[in-house]
């Protein structure tokens, strides 16, 4: 059994102590999305639904904190839930037939549960502050410091996307910042990476290929 639950951890690269955290921030959506999805299964034709949620359960609290940074919207919910259930452990080949039909039942059921003004999730914002020299860190600095280097690339990025309100398209950051695709792409991969090793396993930048680049919702920048 622990073989097994590592294989899928590495199979699924699921953050053990992300969705312990996710766990403790969304402890009632997380019931609520586990849910939807096992209501939505059975509607779709999926048959043991209670045993998919209970064998996906960090699956499960990533999606939740995944669908309440998007637009909550039907079909940005629906497109999350196809590229993410369809790796369930659990699902059959039979099943997969179905992963589009439970896939729209559950977004509806989301964005519906969502649309309630009481329903509407509060997420919770991680102060990370940034320095004119362009360190990132959260306190205690000592402990918990990125430097991305003034004016280097990795700073300029970071400063596009602080005053953006929501995502910046990638051709627009690449002509903000004077770089190529190449080297935009590299410096937010690097950016993400380093700043989960020094700043406690914070990703600061949201990729979606629909939309471009933006600075994740769950974090708030301020003046270092």
């Amino acid at each position: 059994m622990k073989m097994k639950k590592a294989t899928l951890a590495k199979k699924y690269k699921f953050n053990i102590r992300e969705s312990v955290a996710i766990a403790r921030t969304y402890p009632h959506l997380i019931g609520t999305t586990e849910k939807i999805l096992r209501s939505s299964m059975k509607a779709a034709g999926i048959a043991g639904g209670d045993k998919i949620i209970r064998n996906n359960k960090p699956a499960i609290a990533s999606l939740t904190k995944e669908i309440i940074e998007t637009k909550l919207e039907v079909k940005s919910i629906r497109s999350l839930l196809e590229r993410r259930t369809s790796k369930f452990e659990g699902l059959t080949e039979y099943d997969q037939q179905f992963i589009k039909t439970f896939a729209r039942e559950a977004a509806i059921s989301f964005a519906e549960y969502f649309a309630q003004s009481d329903k509407k999730p509060i997420i919770p914002k991680t102060v990370v502050y940034f320095s004119d020299d362009g360190d990132l860190y959260i306190e205690p600095k000592k402990d918990h410091c990125y430097p991305t280097v003034k004016n280097s690339l990795r700073q300029r990025i970071v400063k596009i996307l602080i005053t953006a309100k929501g995502y910046v398209p990638p051709d627009d950051l690449i002509s903000a910042v004077e770089g190529t695709r190449k080297s935009v792409e590299f410096a937010i991969n690097r950016i993400n990476s380093l700043s989960k090793f020094h700043l406690n396993d914070i990703k600061l930048i949201d990729n979606r290929r629909t939309y471009g680049y933006r600075i994740s919702p769950t974090i708030m920048i301020k003046q270092g």
